[in-house]
């Protein structure tokens, strides 16, 4: 009787457990390692025909395949791949940013590892050990810094080239905008609407991007001649939730504000349900404008303005010095342009009036 073609009965594999190696292969054939190895890694050595069959026909009865890493290393080329590290992967600057390296990286036949840090500088340090080790030709720091990097100060890098994308303090070749001139910008539009007293949703302190956007808001303030309220600066995460109950507070606590400037769209929408909920009218009552300009700004009630940035153009260009940097050219930091693209919500005025 055939016990192998009954239910429950399985063929016993000649497949060792765990992971085969070059040497489980040249036992098998009868060769040596290194013969193994040139062989499956198709370097020219000089074996007779029987042999190389065996050492194929052994290699694929055990399922082994030699570790590209580590034929990459031996052979003194590239690993093909580039480390990304964001500071939040739930955020749609995020999506859009990552979309433009990973578009790039494939058309140059690159492979992209992800590294969500939170924002976190142990978690950062952690995902570069893990880096280094994979051997990663280049790394992308995209989103801005944490602490000014004081972290990463002192690294040694090595041969690994890097990039970062926003405001870092780090040596190495720049894609950002001027945020300081666009939350400016934000804030010299809500005074042409007539707001006097506009409030801020920041991200956190110790975020440099949220230190330059701020920075940007008080001197837009500033040059139209209105006071600074630290009352009205509000510190954040900048995730809807946040946005809309740094607004309730400040509702609660009896702080007026006729205009508002939010570092993300996010923020920007939780604070529209704040001031939805408390019975003001958006832009009427408060003005109201985003950034980054995601997908769903157009979409809100009423349409949210906000400040656009070329995220996915940046990315893009991130890989290109990258790749430029690795064929010993000339690098140069690159500088965007910003947008505001203006709605209902913060349009208190007609256009030209």
């Amino acid at each position: 009787m055939d016990h192998t073609s009954r239910p429950g009965n399985h063929e016993i594999s000649s497949r060792p457990e765990g992971r085969v190696t070059a040497k489980m292969v040249a036992d098998r054939a009868g060769a040596s390692i290194t013969t193994v190895s040139r062989v499956l890694n198709s370097v020219p050595v000089a074996v007779s025909e029987s042999l190389r069959q065996r050492i194929l026909e052994a290699a694929k009865e055990l399922d082994y395949s030699p570790n590209a890493l580590a034929v990459s290393l031996r052979k003194g080329g590239a690993t093909k791949t580039i480390g990304l590290l964001i500071a939040d992967i739930s955020a749609p600057y995020f999506h859009v940013l990552t979309r433009g390296v990973e578009d790039a990286a494939q058309a140059a036949g690159y492979t992209v590892i992800l590294c969500d840090t939170d924002r976190n500088p142990q978690k950062e340090l952690k995902y570069l050990d893990v880096l280094y080790r994979k051997q990663v030709d280049a790394i992308i720091f995209a989103g801005g810094a944490v602490d000014e990097d004081q972290h990463l100060h002192g690294r040694k890098w090595g041969p690994i080239k890097v990039v970062t994308v926003g405001p870092h303090t780090l040596p190495f070749p720049r894609v950002e905008v001027d945020d300081r001139a666009a939350t400016a910008a934000a804030v010299a539009h809500l005074v042409e609407q007539g707001c006097r007293r506009i409030a801020c949703i920041s991200g956190q302190r110790n975020w440099l991007i949220s230190k330059r956007r701020g920075e940007g808001y008080e001197q837009g303030l500033i040059a139209a001649g209105l006071t600074v309220d630290e009352r009205l600066y509000w510190a954040s995460t900048l995730t809807l939730e946040t946005g809309e109950a740094c607004t309730k507070r400040a509702l609660d606590a009896g702080l007026s504000f006729d205009g508002l400037v939010a570092f993300t769209d996010e923020g920007a929408i939780g604070a529209m349900r704040a001031l939805k909920a408390a019975g003001l009218r958006i832009p009427e009552d408060v003005a109201v404008i985003g950034c980054d300009d995601t997908r769903i700004a157009p979409l809100t009630d009423p349409p949210l303005s906000s400040i656009a940035f070329p995220l996915h153009q940046m990315g893009v260009v991130a890989v290109e010095i990258i790749l430029a940097m690795r064929a010993g050219l000339a690098i140069e930091d690159r500088h965007f342009p910003f947008e505001l693209r203006l709605r209902t919500s913060s349009l208190r005025r007609p256009r030209g009036g």
